[in-house]
């Protein structure tokens, strides 16, 4: 059944001088003629068919087009053709607030469910809305810390049981509370084993408190704040002996035990844990003899306790996050100061579904924690999918809600808001058939902090043949040992391999004539599977990037559009390391379209405004008469040139701002759509091109700075305002100019006439200064350092012996 290599490159360059085209259909005829099972030949290429005729001439390959099929006398009833594609969109209820008493029909996602087929290298995309729910309803469980130390806050909730209900109300009208508490294992080092002790764990304090207990549930979700307040207020204290305390276990119970702890199907699901010690996890409880793994399962007995603390370990931070995925359940660590670093490196690993905020000594600021918590949490929107069970992948883009921006590749947006809408596009792709057997995967895509809405997509995998049984009815040759019939040729069965299927695989007594088969005919080099695979009975498993009978094709070119080989199966298909192109397409990965259509303006004209060349879709431009480059999507503009596509739009810009039109407008046969996004700041995502509008308001003129996307959407063309900036018309502006100019000329007058002067008289201060310095310096060396001066004056003295008038 199988053609040599060597015959099939005679065939593909035979005649090749008669044009490019006949080369294409050889590689056509390529694609499938080298394929010997039904789901390989279906899934190779959109144009390969397969003949199941069990009678069929065996000189001629089963798989290959349908005329070509025909012509060696395959009957028409046994020709094997690709299945249908599938697309349905099933379920699609638009998008529903909260009612009163109506929970079950809130629609937070749009549409439900999608049925659709693909195909091996094929993509669909699949849009999707989310918009949060008003009033969605709201779970919250309070899980406190009731040791020694947190006696004080236990008496602070009580105090807050007139706010509490005014602060839920203001986050959603439809709320409910549960209350539990925790403490420690009842094992020993983590309390005392003195019988005194046991019973009362705060006799050191000489006080009454109850025994030591792990976690116990106090109060089903309720909507009865009296009631939660009461259960809070009649609560005990208690106490251990380490700082670190049975959180996990406590969380635990509180997620799984689900039917006892109220949670509701569609809620919002929210844990506050208030604590000032530490945590224990998986490892610690061993310590005290509970060796057994957490299991994960609800263990609460007829009291509420956490019944089997003392036999099943603490959970590990893995199970935690598990539980929290599996139950949507977000956990507010309200904790103190002192041990809020050992919670943030916890939240670090539970990001998803975890806050940690700091609680004040006295629990004083636990609304306002319980508030910007809450708040944190339903701002973020993360969308999941279980896709990894099976060959389907799915990529993600979305706009976050922002009106007019583009779709970045993406899960997860921050800053929502109640009535944002979020658009999604979900690219759906198999690369290829793990198995050539048709199949259907489930996936569900669901928001990662809820759960309850979803977007179900059914995938027929279309990857083998459905050949009908009278074609299994016809008499045929009987197969050999260790094979079945399927589509007209004998298979071996699960195990075995080889012309006759008689050999084991695994079985390493292969003989010459099945290693001969892995050797390709007339080659150069005699290599088993050309050295880039394995000989397993005669048939050649190749090694990543290879394919063939014998290895000898490397794998092709991968397109930069969707990361598919050759572009995907709506391009081209990959014919021994070349790329067979659909029409239409031509390049190494099939990704450089043959019509200019993509080059041309919106407005019309020519291809690339005439200022450049269309090369695989996009313009490369020319430089312009003064020199510079003409630049832009479309080559239509320049730095000194006037853009035409922004003259184009003009016309819609004003009759936006001026005579308050709808955003529609239509000029000639484009459609555009203008929105304002007043913004100073540079858009990092738009890589749209910048125009500007001026126009006069009153004594004032106005520039807007708008883009426009040059690619036509549904929608038509979109603009976007980004900026305004307003200003005086032009004479009022020269007049204030004037007088400015003529105002700073007259202030830098004087103040140069200032500094002149200052100048001046410092500078004869100083020659002054210096002046009398030198005459000084004169009459002093005149005076003591010349040794020819005698000084005239004479000095007398009368002796003191001589005497003296008493009256002078």
């Amino acid at each position: 059944m199988y053609v040599p290599v060597f015959v099939i490159l005679c065939l593909l360059f035979v005649k090749f001088e008669n044009g490019n085209c006949q080369a294409q259909q050889m590689l056509n005829k390529l694609v499938c003629i080298e394929h010997d099972e039904c789901g390989a030949c279906l899934s190779a290429a959109s144009h390969c068919r397969w003949c199941a005729d069990p009678n069929y001439n065996t000189g001629a390959p089963r798989c290959n087009d349908d005329e070509s099929l025909v012509n060696t006398n395959c009957s028409q009833g046994f020709i094997q053709r690709p299945a249908k594609p599938v697309w349905n969109v099933v379920e699609n209820s638009s998008l529903q607030d909260m009612r009163p008493n109506s929970a079950e029909n809130v629609i937070q996602i749009q549409p439900q469910r999608i049925q659709l087929s693909l195909k091996p290298r094929e993509t669909k995309k699949i849009s999707f809305s989310f918009r949060p729910a008003k009033n969605y309803p709201l779970d919250l469980y309070y899980l406190m810390d009731l040791t020694w130390s947190m006696k004080d806050d236990k008496e602070t909730l009580v105090s807050l049981r007139d706010d509490l209900p005014t602060l839920l109300k203001n986050l959603t009208d439809n709320f409910r509370l549960g209350f539990g508490s925790f403490a420690e294992k009842p094992l020993m080092p983590f309390i005392s084993t003195d019988s005194r002790r046991l019973a009362n764990p705060c006799s050191v304090e000489e006080v009454a408190c109850e025994a030591t207990y792990s976690y116990r549930h106090h109060l089903s979700l309720t909507n009865q704040v009296s009631d939660f307040i009461e259960h809070v207020n009649s609560s005990s204290v208690t106490a251990n002996l380490d700082n670190a305390e049975a959180q996990l276990d406590a969380l635990v119970q509180v997620i799984s035990c689900g039917d006892k702890i109220g949670w509701a199907t569609h809620s919002r699901k929210i844990v506050i844990l208030l604590s000032d010690g530490l945590m224990h996890t998986a490892g610690d409880g061993k310590l005290g003899g509970a060796t057994k793994k957490n299991d994960e399962q609800c263990h609460l007995d007829e009291r509420g306790y956490y019944s089997d603390a003392a036999t099943y370990d603490y959970p590990s931070v893995a199970q935690m996050y598990r539980l929290l995925d599996k139950y949507k359940v977000n956990v507010i660590f309200a904790v103190t100061e002192s041990v809020k670093n050992h919670y943030d490196s916890l939240n670090q690993l539970l990001e998803d579904f975890t806050y940690v905020a700091k609680l004040e000594s006295d629990s004083s600021n636990i609304l306002k924690l319980v508030k910007t918590g809450y708040e944190d949490i339903v701002s973020v929107v993360d969308f999941h999918d279980d896709s990894s069970s099976g060959p389907v992948k799915v990529r993600y883009f979305t706009d976050c809600g922002v009106k007019g921006r583009p779709l970045i590749e993406g899960t997860r947006c921050t800053g929502v808001e109640y009535g944002m809408t979020l658009n999604y596009e979900a690219h759906v792709t198999l690369e290829a058939c793990s198995d050539f057997k048709s199949s259907t995967q489930t996936i569900r895509i669901s928001e990662s902090q809820l759960g309850q809405d979803a977007l179900t997509l059914e995938v027929d995998i279309q990857c083998g043949c459905e050949c009908s049984n009278s074609v299994q009815e016809v008499v045929t040759p009987m197969c050999p040992a260790n094979s079945h019939l399927v589509c007209g040729v004998c298979q071996c069965n699960k195990g075995w391999s080889g012309p006759q299927c008689n050999c084991e695989i695994g079985d390493e007594n292969a003989s010459a004539e099945l290693l001969a088969q892995c050797r390709e005919p007339n080659a150069t080099r005699s290599i088993l599977c050309s050295g880039a695979g394995d000989c397993l009975c005669g048939k050649c498993e190749c090694d990543w990037g290879y394919s063939g009978r014998y290895c000898q094709c490397k794998s092709c070119e991968v397109s930069s559009y969707n990361e598919l080989e050759c572009g995907g199966v709506d391009r081209g298909v990959c014919v021994c390391g070349q790329c067979a192109c659909e029409a239409g397409w031509v390049g190494a990965a099939c990704d450089c379209p043959l019509s200019n259509d993509t080059c041309k303006p919106p407005s019309g004209g020519e291809v690339c405004s005439g200022n450049g060349d269309c090369v695989c879709g996009s313009c490369e431009c020319t430089i312009a008469q003064d020199g510079s480059k003409y630049i832009g999507k479309f080559c239509e503009t320049c730095p000194t040139c006037e853009n035409p596509l922004c003259i184009h739009a003009e016309p819609c810009v004003s009759c936006h701002l001026n005579t308050g039109c709808t955003d529609s407008c239509t000029i000639g046969n484009v459609n555009y759509t203008v929105i304002e996004r007043l913004s100073n700041t540079e858009d990092p995502y738009s890589s749209d091109v910048m125009c500007i509008f001026r126009q006069e308001e009153g004594s004032l003129e106005c520039e807007y700075k708008y883009t426009y996307s040059p690619v036509q959407s549904e929608s038509g063309i979109e603009i976007s305002i980004r900026s305004k900036e307003c200003y005086q018309p032009t004479s009022a502006m020269i007049m204030t100019s004037g007088l400015v100019i003529f105002g700073c000329v007259i202030a830098a007058g004087l103040i140069i006439i200032l500094a002149v002067k200052s100048g001046q008289i410092v500078s004869d201060r100083r020659a002054y200064a210096k002046f009398l310095k030198e005459a000084q310096e004169s009459r002093r060396n005149m005076q003591e350092l010349n040794p020819l001066y005698i000084s005239p004056i004479s000095e007398f003295r009368l002796p003191d012996s001589f005497p003296r008038d008493k009256n002078d």
